[in-house]
C-alpha cells in the first residue's frame, strides 16, 4: 500500500465571522513516490452539524423541512427561477459547542419541527464538501408521529422561517428515483430509508 502521509507548512486566518476562512500552506506524497510542491488552498472552516431524518413508519411518511438556503441564494437569482432558493431536506444544523451530536440532533428537530424525541439511530458520517470546507454531517434517523409535527417552526431569534413538509413513502421514494431533490443529505438519508431501513421494517411486519 503506497504510504500516505501530509505536511502542514503554515495556517493563517483570512477572515472570522460566523464562519472561519483560513489559508493552509501543506504539501503530500504523491502516488508515485516522493512530496508534492507545498502549496496553498482556502479552507472553510464551517465546524461539524448534525442531520436527523424523520419519519413516521406505521403511516409511511417522511417529514422533511423546505426554507431559503443561502448557498442556493445566487444560483436561483442567476437563474432567473428565485424557487429554487427554497431547499427541500431533512433537519439539520451546527452542533454547538460542548454538544454531542446527538443532543444537537433533539435539539433541532425541536426547534424545526416542534417534535420532541429521544432515540436516534445512528446512519453515517460524511464530508459534504471536502474540496474547500471541513465541515463534517453527521447523520442520523429518528420515528416521530406526524401527529406531533408543527406545520411551520424555525427561531425567530436566527431568522429561520421553515415550512415543515410530510411527503408519503411513496411520494418521497419517486421523487428520489426522478432526483427531484437537490441537496446531498437528502439523497443520502431517503436512500438509507428506502433501500436499507425499510426493507427491515416490512421484514419485521412479515415475521410471525
Amino acid at each position: 500500500m503506497t504510504e500516505k502521509s501530509f505536511k502542514i507548512q503554515s495556517i493563517k486566518p483570512a477572515y472570522t465571522g460566523f464562519f472561519e476562512l483560513n489559508i493552509l500552506h501543506f504539501k503530500h506524497l504523491r502516488y508515485q513516490g516522493g512530496w508534492s510542491n507545498t502549496f496553498s488552498r482556502e479552507l472553510f472552516q464551517r465546524g461539524q452539524a448534525v442531520v436527523v431524518l424523520l419519519y413516521d413508519s406505521s403511516e409511511e411518511q417522511v417529514i422533511l423541512v423546505e426554507q431559503c438556503r443561502v448557498g442556493a441564494v445566487f444560483n436561483a437569482q442567476t437563474s432567473q427561477n428565485q424557487t429554487q432558493a427554497w431547499l427541500l431536506e431533512p433537519v439539520a444544523g451546527m452542533i454547538d459547542l460542548g454538544e454531542s451530536p446527538e443532543e444537537a440532533g433533539i435539539r433541532e428537530t425541536q426547534e424545526e419541527t416542534g417534535a420532541i424525541i429521544k432515540d436516534l439511530e445512528y446512519i453515517c458520517q460524511f464530508y459534504p464538501s471536502p474540496g474547500a470546507c471541513n465541515e463534517i454531517l453527521h447523520l442520523y434517523a429518528a420515528e416521530v408521529s406526524i401527529h406531533e409535527i408543527a406545520e411551520y417552526a424555525g427561531l425567530s431569534s436566527e431568522n429561520e422561517d421553515i415550512k415543515v413538509v410530510k411527503l408519503s413513502f411513496n411520494q418521497a421514494k419517486q421523487m428520489l428515483l426522478n432526483a427531484e431533490f437537490n441537496v446531498a443529505a437528502t439523497y443520502i438519508a431517503l436512500q438509507w430509508l428506502f433501500f436499507q431501513k425499510t426493507l427491515g421494517l416490512k421484514h419485521d411486519r412479515q415475521t410471525p
